[in-house]
């Protein structure tokens, strides 16, 4: 998914969530590969939901982003 929307696992983290605190994100700097694999680990580090429609992303909770994708229309 990551390879066909052009997202990085950064575009995907949710920075908000308690393992990000608790796990101290903020401060290390960690490879693409280990934060998939923290990801795996600690399903709550994913930003949700994640929708593709049409070849468009949304990501989180933009309601205006998410309608806009549904009427067709690009952002």
């Amino acid at each position: 998914m990551l390879r066909r929307t052009g997202l990085s696992p950064r575009d995907l983290l949710s920075t908000r969530s308690r393992a990000y605190q608790t796990l101290g994100l903020a401060e290390r700097e960690l490879s693409d590969d280990e934060l998939i694999d923290l990801m795996v680990q600690e399903p709550t580090l994913l930003r949700r939901p994640i929708v593709i429609i049409d070849g468009q992303v949304v990501i989180g909770s933009d309601r205006k982003r998410l309608a806009a994708a549904l009427a067709g229309e690009s952002s």
